[in-house]
C-alpha cells in the first residue's frame, strides 16, 4: 500500500469517525424515528476545531437519521473532501472497498465498543475523540491485534464489515 493510500485511509476514517461522533452525542428519538439534533454551540466548536468537518455536520443537522441515510451522506461528503480534490480521482471508492480500510472500520467499532460507557459519562470533543481513539491504537496490545488481523488472508468475496 502506498503512503498517498495510507494517508487517504486515515482522512476517510477520520470523515467516519466524525459522523459516528455526532449520530454518538447528538442523536434523539422524535416520535420514534432518530434525527440528528446538534445545538448551534457544537456546530461552533466543530467549525473551530475541524473546519473541514463542519458542513458535513450542518448538512445532517436537524435530519432523519436512517442507516442508509448516513452511508449516503458521509460517502457523499467523503468523496466531495477527498476524491478528485485531494487525492487523484477514484483513489477513494477504490480505498472505501479495500481491506486495509475495512480493517480500519472494524477496529473504530472495537474501540468504540470497548468505550461507550467511558463516552457516554465523559463527553469528549470529536479532536479528543479521535486522539483517544489513535492513542488506543498505539498500545501494544492493539498493535499485536492489528499484526495478527495482516496476517490474515482476506475473506473471499466483496463486502464491508465497516460501521457507518
Amino acid at each position: 500500500m502506498s503512503q498517498e493510500d495510507t494517508n487517504a485511509i486515515k482522512e476517510i476514517t477520520r470523515v467516519f469517525a466524525f459522523e459516528h461522533w455526532a449520530r454518538f452525542y447528538f442523536a434523539v428519538d422524535r416520535e420514534g424515528k432518530t434525527f440528528l439534533d446538534a445545538p448551534e454551540a457544537a456546530l461552533a466548536q466543530v467549525r473551530e476545531q475541524a473546519p473541514d468537518l463542519a458542513p458535513l455536520l450542518e448538512r445532517i443537522n436537524n435530519t432523519e437519521l436512517t442507516y442508509e441515510t448516513s452511508c449516503t451522506n458521509v460517502g457523499t461528503f467523503v468523496c466531495e473532501l477527498l476524491d478528485g480534490v485531494k487525492y487523484k480521482p477514484g483513489l477513494v471508492q477504490r480505498l472505501l472497498d479495500s481491506r486495509p480500510y475495512r480493517m480500519e472500520m472494524h477496529l473504530f467499532s472495537l474501540w468504540l465498543q470497548g468505550h461507550e460507557g467511558y463516552l457516554d459519562a465523559n463527553p469528549q470533543t470529536f479532536p479528543g475523540w479521535l486522539e483517544m481513539y489513535l492513542n488506543w491504537k498505539e498500545l501494544d496490545q492493539v498493535k499485536e491485534y492489528i499484526a495478527s488481523l495482516e496476517k490474515t488472508p482476506p475473506t473471499v468475496g466483496k463486502g464491508s464489515d465497516a460501521v457507518h
